[in-house]
């Protein structure tokens, strides 16, 4: 049985050790209750898209989806990056709502478009920013008068 130190706390799921001021388990991630919660948002990469809720908000990473390959080899990303509202998900991607209007957000395998060669498929890189399902998401006190 694995004893807790001074200044640790035990993870429920695993049993693993963490530090005292922690969030989540540095093993699992699984998010402990906290009495005050987190300041800053940690930015928590999605590794599965489908697992996605409508209304959460989500970060496109810049250098990520589909793109067109220019004469000089040059990739031009045909996303922008920034922040979208999941409003539905589907097998191969996400409707969004972003700074632009309604979104898809293609998550699907990197493969050569059907239409033209020099169009590229490739999954989009996402953050996850703020979800009402998680645990340990508070909205903010503070207002700016």
């Amino acid at each position: 049985m694995i004893e807790k130190k001074r200044g640790q706390k035990l993870c429920e799921k695993c049993n693993t050790p963490n530090g005292v001021r922690a969030y989540e388990c540095k093993n699992c991630d699984y998010p402990f209750k906290m009495k005050k919660y987190r300041k800053g948002s940690k930015k928590k990469r999605v590794d599965d898209f489908t697992t996605l809720k409508k209304g959460d908000e989500i970060r496109v990473v810049g250098g990520s989806g589909p793109y067109y390959t220019n004469e000089d080899g040059e990739k031009i990303y045909l996303t922008d990056r920034g922040k979208y509202i999941v409003k539905q998900v589907d097998d191969t991607g996400i409707h969004t709502h972003g700074k632009h209007g309604h979104d898809y957000l293609y998550m699907g395998k990197k493969c050569p478009s059907p239409i033209l060669d020099s169009i590229t498929k490739a999954p989009h890189q996402i953050i996850l920013v703020r979800s009402e399902s998680h645990p340990n998401h508070v909205s903010p006190k503070r207002t700016r008068w």
